[in-house]
């Protein structure tokens, strides 16, 4: 089980830093939601505020929650903000089930401020050991001028949703970072097929044809020459297709179907 850390943006200030409007009760949602995936998935979650002691940044990885404003109802995008190669690896994986989970409102570029590249908090994660530590801009509560109104920040950031699917991003990436803790097994993110357990070659069932189906719609293109035969059975065929995958990915090409190469086809 690992320890992640979640900060709410600016909660309790009242005076200073205060955040963009409604901000702090987002950033307060968005927490309570990364906190109960997180426990779904079988690891803890120590939830602070801004300006806590060093001491409460200790964990395994540390997540700020915000989001932005602007004067102009133009302005949109989420962002991510790191400052080493583990901070990157996770906002990669964050951005990736972020907009997996329904966040359709763009990117601005990582880092793209000082203060986003600077402060939140990971430079106090990073200084206690933390290093997986990012902050998570949830994208502009002040768009609210695209031709589809759909799609703008401001209604993608609305409560419920708008929070759970920041919680539901965090969870995710813990999950590729930790995988699943204990016993647990983590409730698959809308639109994610279910992760059907590790299958190697000589196995047989329903858990291999998920696999070869995954393979096909995600890999080697469905219908295709190379498809793999849905059948139900880890041959020679399948475990091919699996260790080239796993080769062609940077994973440890050892033929066996696993959480790390799951997570590599479905979100990589």
């Amino acid at each position: 089980m690992s320890l992640i850390v979640v900060q709410r943006g600016h909660v309790p200030r009242t005076s200073g830093a205060t955040g963009a409007p409604g901000e702090q009760q987002f950033a307060t949602e968005a927490a309570d939601r990364a906190a109960y995936h997180i426990g779904a998935c079988g690891h803890s979650t120590r939830i602070i505020n801004a300006d806590v002691p060093d001491s409460y940044y200790v964990g395994d990885a540390f997540f700020a929650i915000h989001y932005d404003s602007s004067r102009d109802p133009g302005v949109g995008g989420a962002s991510v903000g790191y400052q080493n190669e583990q901070g990157a690896y996770v906002s990669r994986r964050w951005k990736a089930h972020y907009e997996q989970n329904g966040w359709t409102g763009g990117w601005r570029p990582d880092n793209y401020t000082a203060n986003l590249a600077g402060y939140y908090g990971v430079r106090e994660a990073r200084g206690v050991g933390n290093l997986h530590a990012i902050i998570c801009e949830a994208g502009f509560h002040s768009e609210e001028a695209s031709d589809d109104p759909d799609a703008d920040d401001s209604v993608l950031l609305a409560s419920p949703a708008g929070p759970d699917r920041v919680g539901i991003a965090i969870a995710a990436t813990v999950v590729d970072l930790f995988g699943v803790g204990g016993a647990a097994t983590c409730p698959p993110a809308p639109g994610v097929p279910a992760y059907p357990g590790t299958v190697k070659l000589g196995n047989t069932g329903q858990a291999v044809s998920t696999w070869q189906d995954q393979f096909n719609k995600h890999y080697l293109g469905e219908g295709g020459p190379n498809s793999l035969q849905v059948d139900g059975v880890f041959g020679l065929a399948t475990h091919h297709v699996v260790v080239t995958f796993q080769r062609a990915r940077g994973l440890v090409a050892d033929g066996i179907a696993g959480q790390a190469t799951w997570h590599e086809l479905i979100l990589g």
